[in-house]
């Protein structure tokens, strides 16, 4: 019986040693479980880290509020020295607008948009650089998917290392969340401004068949002006008023005259990124002169069109 006591200790010392490793490292209940990684560009990158941007996410796409944060590779792309916005976006930039979209609705701030450009970069828009332009066409990308205007502003900023590959414009924009509080002390005073408008208004001159329009660069700055009023004020218009001089049309009346450069004038801004229904025309003929119809220089001054904040 001596001889098999060590033999039955062995064997009491062997189970409690597998007892012991089985709740070490066997046993479910006791474990942790690893979570899985997630794929890219999906709605599980949504989170509340801050990112940093550096040399190698510049250009993506990157948006942040106190609650949110989302991220893709891919942006919103242009044409060098154009504004038109390149359509469709991908599925990953689609859903970084739907998650804009929704941190809007929930209220507490706005979306600031940054157009990106190089000043080398030739602007042939209505606008004082080629970043506004920009940022003015992606929000009217983001109106047309729900965004409302009056929550959206839109600014610019020169980029020289901009990524531009195979005369395409990779990541032109920027975005910020603007929260309520630091809203607080930008609001403008818009009665003012459309009284300045009014008595100062943008006014273009036409040459007998002139088919295309080129302000200067003070004239953008006041048609940006007008442009950020109508964006700001619900229900505000553009107003494009056509005006001649006295001299009898060859086939036309002096009325037709003033509706048709008045007309002209609104495609022009529609090409240029205005909505059609922001803008109102009119043509007031020769009633309206602002110089002597008796001579040319007179003349010339009374061919022009006037355009206001409505």
């Amino acid at each position: 019986m001596s001889k098999k006591i060590p033999y039955y200790f062995g064997i009491i010392i062997t189970m409690l040693l597998g007892s012991w490793l089985y709740v070490m490292y066997c046993c479910p209940c006791c474990s942790e479980e690893t979570p899985s990684a997630q794929p890219e560009n999906t709605i599980s990158n949504v989170s509340t880290k801050k990112v940093t941007l550096n040399e190698t996410n510049l250009f993506a796409f990157h948006f942040s509020t106190p609650n949110v944060t989302y991220s893709c590779i891919d942006n919103f792309n242009f044409k060098s020295s154009n504004f038109t916005l390149l359509l469709p976006v991908t599925d990953s930039l689609g859903l970084g607008i739907a998650l804009m979209k929704e941190a809007v609705e929930n209220g507490g701030g706005k979306l600031k948009l940054f157009g990106l450009y190089q000043e080398n970069e030739s602007n042939t828009s209505i606008f004082p650089n080629l970043g506004l332009a920009r940022a003015n066409a992606v929000k009217n990308y983001l109106v047309s998917q729900g965004i409302a205007e009056k929550n959206i502003e839109i600014s610019e900023v020169v980029e020289e290392r901009l990524n531009i590959r195979n005369d395409t414009v990779i990541g032109g924009m920027r975005f910020e969340w603007l929260t309520t509080k630091a809203l607080g002390n930008t609001t403008k005073d818009w009665a003012e401004i459309k009284k300045n408008s009014k008595a100062n208004p943008l006014t273009l001159y036409f040459e007998t068949g002139q088919s295309t329009i080129s302000l200067t660069q003070q004239q953008k700055q006041q048609f940006a002006e007008i442009v950020n009023y109508i964006n700001h004020v619900e229900g505000a218009k553009i107003s494009i008023t056509g005006h001649s001089d006295n001299d009898p049309g060859v086939r036309h009346t002096n009325q037709y005259y003033s509706e048709q450069r008045a007309q002209f004038a609104k495609a022009y801004f529609v090409s240029n990124g205005i909505p059609e229904n922001k803008i109102e025309v009119s043509g007031k003929g020769e009633l309206q002169p602002i110089a002597d119809n008796s001579t040319e220089i007179g003349r010339a001054k009374n061919r022009r069109t006037e355009i206001t904040i409505k």
